[in-house]
């Protein structure tokens, strides 16, 4: 059996209309792209959707739709002068699980940490591993920034330390660091979903007895030695005072979600309680690292 893509450009205000219709009129997925290159990460964002300016808006059909009576629907509920093109592909049947797979293996970092889909096998010559697939909540060391903060640790001494990772997602960094030798993590999030992602994974990676997870309204936190928040601008500049507090005095903290111009908006909030290392940048983001001072502010 085929299948039909239909791929839509569609303008901002239009993107999240025309993806609920497909799915509505039989579509099995439908996902959103880029077509415009803005980025959507920054201190302004809402609990509304925020997307593209131009956005591709693809759907995967069954080859019997009709196509043409589907289209017309399209046009008359969002209006045909907010679909600016529309583009029409036969996918030839295909074990889509298993292609999927296929193009996802372990990941190292600095030499010395993988990262393992469970359909993986990490390697012989690691004894530092966690299995983490790719799930609802973030994390899972593709994107740039939990790349670097996975590098970070991986480059330093974490063994026997108390370590925060601060809006935890997966809990990628957290168990990265009980996987170096970190005495202790705790994972906090503010979204359910993630602490429910975080206990499976730590759960998948027999490290429960070494993790504490939870809500930052339910737990009293310790200082500690590293602090890891891979969040964005605006949360840690709120954040700065309760993180600083955080950490032990000679402690690192390590912050990113950054985008490269934001690195010196973010250090300047913290630079009257940390020695602010100078941003390191991949790409178009940014990471932070710092070192407690021994006075309190």
């Amino acid at each position: 059996m085929a299948w039909l893509q239909l791929s839509l450009e569609s303008t901002r205000e239009s993107a999240e209309r025309l993806s609920e219709l497909l799915e509505r009129y039989g579509a099995i997925s439908v996902s959103l792209s880029a077509l415009s290159d803005e980025p959507l990460f920054g201190q302004d964002m809402d609990e509304n959707v925020i997307l593209w300016d131009r956005t591709r808006v693809s759907a995967l059909l069954h080859e019997d739709i009709d196509l043409d009576t589907l289209l017309v629907c399209l046009n008359n509920r969002v209006g045909a002068v907010n679909i600016l093109k529309h583009r029409i592909d036969l996918l030839q049947d295909k074990d889509w699980v298993n292609a999927y797979q296929q193009g996802q293996g372990p990941k190292i970092f600095s030499e010395r940490l993988f990262i393992c889909p469970s359909w993986c096998t990490p390697p012989d010559d690691t004894k530092y591993h966690i299995i983490l697939d790719p799930g609802l909540a973030f994390g899972t060391g593709s994107h740039d920034t939990t790349a670097m903060c996975l590098d970070w640790l991986a480059g330093h001494d974490i063994n026997c330390k108390l370590v925060i990772d601060y809006g935890c997602g997966s809990g990628i960094l957290a168990l990265a660091a009980l996987c170096l030798g970190a005495q202790h993590a705790f994972a906090i999030d503010i979204d359910p979903q993630a602490l429910q992602a975080t206990r499976a994974n730590a759960e998948l990676n027999h490290l429960l007895a070494r993790i504490t997870i939870a809500h930052p309204d339910g737990v009293t936190l310790p200082a500690v030695n590293v602090l890891l928040a891979n969040v964005l601008l605006s949360p840690l500049k709120e954040l700065a005072p309760i993180l600083s507090r955080l950490v032990l005095p000679g402690g690192d903290i390590v912050l990113s979600g950054l985008l490269e111009t934001e690195a010196e908006e973010c250090l300047a909030a913290y630079q009257s309680w940390f020695n602010m290392e100078k941003p390191v940048y991949r790409r178009e983001w940014s990471l932070l690292h710092g070192v407690r001072k021994f006075i309190d502010i």
